[in-house]
């Protein structure tokens, strides 16, 4: 996956898919973001944000009059891409996160963690992301950090190790 830095130069961005593809103007997108410093997330008026702490300690976020949470690992949260929101790393350790976008007018995401096998149901698209063990998508076999994202459709997902996480 390419990486692209941010702009305050606190993280950079791995593209895992978007909808439509290969444009800036996404429907939805879903990215993994390593957060190696303190700064303000980059503004995307009109999207949704759905950010879900994968690796790192435990990262303070703070919306301008608007709330402060504390990411918790696998626990996804909320928020407006047209706040103005800091990320403050906990004691410096840098943190990866999945990341999901949607624009408001077209969708909204759904986003869980799943540890047991579970089937996707409807046309709007989506993506998995594998956080540890493994799961079977039809002939695919993924791995962790690994993942797929589809179109449409009904897709079922089979916990094949023991240990397993996913984000759906």
């Amino acid at each position: 996956m390419p990486v692209n830095l941010w702009r305050n130069g606190a993280g950079e961005t791995r593209e895992i898919c978007c909808f439509p593809p290969a444009t800036r103007d996404f429907h939805w997108r879903a990215s993994i973001a390593s957060i190696a410093g303190n700064g303000e997330f980059s503004l995307f008026p009109g999207v949704e944000r759905v950010i879900t702490l994968l690796e790192g300690g435990e990262v303070m976020l703070e919306g301008v009059n608007t709330f402060t949470h504390t990411l918790k690992r696998h626990q996804p949260f909320t928020f407006a891409g047209d706040s103005v929101v800091k990320a403050t790393l906990s004691e410096g350790q840098m943190s990866m996160d999945l990341n999901i976008m949607t624009r408001r007018d077209r969708c909204k995401a759904k986003v869980r963690v799943a540890d047991r096998t579970f089937t996707t149901f409807g046309s709007r698209g989506g993506v998995v992301f594998v956080i540890s063990g493994a799961w079977q998508l039809g002939d695919k076999l993924l791995t962790a950090d690994q993942g797929a994202c589809w179109h449409d459709g009904k897709h079922t997902f089979t916990v094949v190790e023991a240990r397993r996480t996913a984000v759906v």
